[in-house]
């Protein structure tokens, strides 16, 4: 199979941010072509699907963390794509506020953060698994999660959400979705085998049904203490929010989790959707020039799915 042509021979498009004024400081610009350096890879991109992440980095959120506040910074994280030579791949870009980002025609990354994306994966959906599936994979892992364990994921209809509650039940795990009710029935496609509704009391809920509480928590909504409350003692609290640690208690160490590009777990998730073990979820598909809607989208919020942008 041949591939794409060589990106010198394009004008490379990309969604730039000029201005930490979030979606006033987008625009749709030219920039310069990617040029490999030692170790990278070009990779002609296909899809990119946007996080609350990308919300975020419009808005400066990662200055504090080290990240530039020059301009322009190229957006996106997660991307699906292929090489020159006609390989398709999926992937992350490492640090992407550091104006390393995937929201572009073109783009050059270390070749090492590449995993292979499967042929009964399109390029949509390839892009919507990376942070989301990877970090979902952290927290079943920070937590332990084994055969019959009983384990409460909170936000278990989101995007982490989603994931950690598959890749539970896919270990054996008895699967407690703590949700909102609109988002219950969402949450048992994707296989809970029970629902808690976290606009209540949730330890009321949870330990009415459960006194001695569940094995583990997997706690994507920043619950936090709120959450804790519903682990049994010794057991194990693992959130994706960092400043939603809660303190130790009862024998409990909480734990949080960051996710960084790995290939290795990424071909192993993708390796999951492609043989349908994994669910992988896409809401809605805009072309690159309506990165506008796509981000107004995103920041209304209610989606069980996520937006992907074409270049």
């Amino acid at each position: 199979m041949a591939g794409p042509p060589l990106c010198e021979t394009l004008a490379v498009r990309a969604v730039v941010l000029n201005s930490f004024k979030g979606l006033d400081g987008l625009e749709l610009a030219e920039v310069t072509d990617p040029t490999p350096s030692d170790g990278e890879q070009l990779v002609h991109i296909r899809a990119v699907s946007l996080g609350p992440w990308d919300r975020a980095s419009a808005e400066g959120a990662f200055v504090a963390m080290g990240g530039v506040n020059e301009f322009p910074q190229v957006q996106g994280w997660d991307f699906a794509g292929e090489t020159p030579d006609g390989r398709r791949v999926l992937g992350f870009v490492p640090q992407p506020w550091m104006r390393v980002g995937a929201l572009a025609e073109w783009i050059s990354v270390p070749a090492d953060i590449l995993a292979p994306l499967p042929d009964a994966l399109d390029f949509p959906t390839g892009s919507a698994l990376p942070v989301c599936a990877l970090t979902g994979r952290l927290l079943v892992d920070a937590a332990g999660v084994a055969d019959n364990d009983l384990v409460l994921v909170t936000g278990a209809a989101g995007m982490v959400g989603g994931f950690a509650l598959q890749l539970a039940a896919g270990r054996g795990a008895r699967v407690v979705a703590a949700v909102r009710e609109s988002d219950a029935e969402e949450a048992r496609r994707l296989g809970a085998e029970t629902i808690v509704n976290t606009e209540g009391e949730l330890e009321v809920e949870v330990r009415g049904r459960w006194q001695d509480g569940v094995d583990a928590c997997l706690d994507t909504a920043g619950l936090g203490a709120a959450a804790l409350v519903c682990v049994r003692d010794g057991g194990a609290f693992v959130t994706t929010v960092p400043w939603a640690v809660p303190d130790p208690a009862r024998g409990i160490a909480p734990q949080t989790v960051q996710v960084q590009p790995d290939a290795d777990a990424t071909a192993e998730v993708a390796g999951l959707a492609a043989a349908g073990q994994l669910t992988v979820r896409v809401s809605e598909i805009l072309p690159l020039e309506r990165f506008h809607d796509a981000y107004a989208r995103l920041e209304r919020g209610g989606l069980h799915g996520k937006i992907v942008l074409t270049p």
